[in-house]
Formats: C-alpha cells, structure tokens, sequence
C-alpha cells in the first residue's frame, strides 16, 4: 500500500513538473483585418491599357480558435471584398453578339473603370509567435465568394444623336439631326457574363503592425467573352484593430 502511495505521489509531481513547462492557450487575436491593395490583372484583352495602381479593399471579421497548447489556431468568418478594374475599354452589351465584353474607349476620359464586391466566406490556418508585443504570424487559407454588386462607372466624352433615348442635338437649317460630343457620367449596373461565385488562395505574412497580404483566384471572373482568362492578384498591406 505504501508502495502505491509512492508511485502516486511520483506521478502527481511529474505532472505538475512537466505541465509547468508547458506553454499556456493563447489567446484568440487578430480577428478584425483591413486590407488595402493593388491587382494586377492577367490575361487581359489585347491592347487594353490599365492604370499601375488598381486599388481594392478587403474587410474580414473572424473568429479565431487556438489549438490546444500550440502557436496555431484555425479562423473563419464573413469578409467583403471591393476590386476597381481601371482601364481604356468599355465593359459594354453587345446585341449583335448578345453579350457583356470589353471594347476601346475612341474618347478622351477623365474615369472608366468597373467595380466588383463580393460577400466572401475566408478560412485560415494561422501560426503566430506568443510575444504579442513582437508578433511574427504565417497566415495561409482561402475564402469562396459571392458577387452582390457589378456596375462600371464612366466620366468623360461620348458621342450622342437623335432621335430617341438621351439626345444631344444640333439641328441644322435642314432639320436633319447631327451628332453632337459632350461630356457625360453614365453608371450602369445588372452587367453580364460575370460569374457569381469565386475562390481563392489567401496569404498573409506580418510582424509587429506591419503585414503583406495576397490573393490568388482559382476561378474565373468573367464569363464566354474577351476576357474569360481575366483574373487580378491581389497584393497589400493588411491593418489588424484586434
């Protein structure tokens, strides 16, 4: 009997020798992120030019679950996503072809872009280092996409005749109707051949308050035109409030 004692009472302070050196659960963080980038857009149509800096915004709120004892947690949650693609073409319908494509700008324009915003659902895999004041975190996963909103956004020169819709008109002493340029903003939603559903790859790398953020699609945005092979990396800086 004394002998068991023994052995029990061994056993109970090598455990508690050894759950000392243990780390402690960490605490879940960085659960509501900020990113601002950049896309850079492949496969475009010939000849499109676009602007250097095709800014975006990611917003994401998660719940981040550590495991067990370890440096890494799982998160997921709810995200919106905002691309701005600005370039030289229309996003137009075409009704010989009987769809949405890119077509060249004949005039000169101050804006021409088109906007996607998607609802997402992101999953990540994250490691993080404990010292929260000197953080070093990997974070690697994915996120699927639903696009609630597509509409392209014009300011600048059109041309614009008679009769019907919105007219410009000149008319001579003949009474016949010319074509008359003027300067117009015209915003255009329910677009075509864009897919609804997206994924993508996600990664983000940071220490401190500094962290760079990319986004890699597995899926096509645009949908039996031009641009069918169309698809933006998304590289920035991600912003973490807690």
């Amino acid at each position: 009997m004394k002998t068991l004692l023994i052995i029990l009472a061994l056993f109970t302070i090598t455990s508690q020798a050894l759950s000392a050196f243990e780390p402690p659960r960490m605490h879940p963080t960085d659960r509501f992120i900020v990113t601002l980038f950049s896309d850079i857009w492949q496969d475009t149509p010939d000849q499109m030019d676009m602007k250097t800096i095709q800014r975006g915004i990611n917003i994401n709120a998660l719940q981040d679950m550590p495991l067990w004892r370890t440096n890494f947690s799982i998160a997921a949650g709810l995200g919106f996503t905002s691309h701005n693609l600005y370039s030289d073409h229309f996003y137009l319908f075409n009704t010989y072809e009987n769809r949405f494509d890119f077509y060249p700008i004949p005039y000169s324009h101050d804006k021409n872009k088109i906007s996607l915003n998607y609802v997402e659902v992101p999953v990540q895999l994250r490691y993080r280092t404990r010292d929260l004041n000197r953080t070093f975190r990997i974070y690697a996963g994915m996120k699927a996409g639903y696009l609630v909103n597509a509409h392209t956004k014009y300011e600048g020169k059109l041309t614009f005749s008679g009769p019907g819709g919105i007219q410009f008109l000149n008319d001579n002493e003949s009474g016949e109707t010319t074509t008359v340029e003027r300067t117009a903003k015209i915003k255009t939603h329910k677009l075509g051949n864009i897919n609804k559903l997206r994924i993508g790859l996600t990664a983000m790398v940071g220490y401190r308050s500094v962290n760079f953020y990319m986004y890699y699609p597995i899926t096509n945005i645009f949908d039996d035109n031009h641009a069918e092979n169309m698809t933006p990396i998304s590289l920035g800086m991600s912003f973490i409030f807690f």
